[in-house]
């Protein structure tokens, strides 16, 4: 998912900017923040120039902050400087949600639990229902400066990214 949101936020610069007063910042590096639950509550680590791991650097990265959050061992400057954010609330079966922006960050990419449901797929024999694992994403953004077809076009690229990467091969 965290590469999945790296190729939409290159493909949609806008989606990785923040504000400030009446001005649009680019940002131009991809620090992607992690909520991760603990007893009292969410932090969000963030691993640092994301789109310069691989697909197992990401696994590692986002891992290693994940235990060091709950063991409270994370640095201050582990938990700023995000650009986006990704929260998981289908970790206890969650299936939808609205996440709240981390402000300044213009969205924050929200993940529902995936579960199994009737599904219409399209054959070649016309369509027919099937149980397939299906997962909800959803995106909260700032208004003021994305859009919902910007909002729509980031969910797509995402969705295709997930849908038709060959994910063994980049391991």
């Amino acid at each position: 998912v965290i590469k999945a949101t790296l190729d939409a936020l290159k493909a949609l610069p806008v989606v990785n900017a923040s504000t400030d007063g009446e001005n649009i910042i680019y940002k131009q590096d991809y620090n992607i923040g992690i909520a991760v639950a603990l007893d009292w509550g969410l932090i969000v680590p963030v691993i640092k120039n994301a789109d310069m791991l691989s697909i197992s650097g990401l696994a590692r990265a986002s891992q290693d902050l994940a235990n060091r959050a709950r063991a409270k061992q994370l640095k201050p400057d582990e938990i700023s400087g995000g650009t986006f954010s990704i929260t998981n609330f289908g970790l206890y079966g969650g299936y939808t949600a609205t996440p709240i922006i981390n402000q300044p960050q213009m969205a924050i990419l929200g993940m529902g639990g995936i579960h199994k449901k009737p599904w219409v797929v399209e054959t070649p024999d016309g369509d027919a229902l099937a149980i397939r694992h299906i997962g909800v994403l959803s995106l909260s953004f700032d208004h003021r400066i994305i859009d919902g077809a910007v909002g729509d076009q980031f969910l797509a690229q995402v969705k295709q990214t997930i849908e038709t990467t060959d994910w063994s091969a980049l391991l």
